[in-house]
This record gives structure tokens, C-alpha cells and sequence, in this order.
């Protein structure tokens, strides 16, 4: 015997769109959550920022955006690291700061912010 069988249909498409719309925003609730553990940059002692936030974007999340980063320093560390730079300490730093972006895509991919990402 199906029980909505008794329940009249006006009510039963009310239930089903309270069930949805409950559904809708647990998704939506989850999904910022997840999004505001990322910090929005990160930033070496000598200034040079890295945004997190627009490569998640980008990237389309925060997973994606990792192993964007960890491809981008894997390519120079194959190439022969910053030695075949003519500037070496702008690479390094940059290279510093894509360690530090590392960190921070790994912990908020993982689902918990790192403390003290943006600075340091």
C-alpha cells in the first residue's frame, strides 16, 4: 500500500518542494563553507602577494587549483629550479610564494583552513 496515495497531491507537491528547497540550501550552505576556508591570498614577509581566491575560481575549486600550482613549480624544479633565471631571487620568491599557496590549497581542499596562511 504507498502511503502518499492518501495524502492530497497539492500537499504532496508542497512537501516535495520544502524537501527540495531544504536540500537546495544544505548544498549551498556546504558549498560556501567550503569556499570561505580558503584564504583569499597569501602573502610572503617581503610583501609579494598570492590570490588564492581567483585561482579557485578559476580553477573551479580548491583541489583543481592545487594541482595547478604543484604543476606550475614541478615544471621549473624539472627545468633546473631558479638558476636558469636570470633573476634568481624574483624566481625564488615566487617560488616561495607558491609553497605558501600550496599549503593553503592543500588545507582548504582538505576542508580546514591552515592557520596563519596569509602572512609569514
Amino acid at each position: 500500500m504507498h502511503i502518499l496515495r492518501f495524502v492530497p497531491s497539492r500537499l504532496r507537491s508542497a512537501r516535495t518542494l520544502a524537501a527540495t528547497a531544504l536540500v537546495s540550501s544544505l548544498c549551498a550552505a556546504a558549498y560556501a563553507h567550503a569556499e570561505a576556508q580558503c584564504p583569499g591570498y597569501v602573502e610572503t614577509d617581503a610583501g609579494s602577494a598570492f590570490d588564492v581566491a581567483a585561482i579557485v575560481k578559476d580553477s573551479g575549486s580548491p583541489q583543481s587549483a592545487l594541482e595547478r600550482v604543484r604543476r606550475a613549480v614541478s615544471k621549473i624544479d624539472a627545468g633546473g629550479g631558479c638558476s636558469i633565471f636570470a633573476n634568481v631571487h624574483a624566481c625564488e620568491e615566487t617560488l616561495t610564494l607558491a609553497r605558501k599557496a600550496i599549503v593553503a590549497l592543500q588545507a582548504c581542499a582538505a576542508g580546514s583552513a591552515p592557520k596563519n596562511t596569509t602572512r609569514g
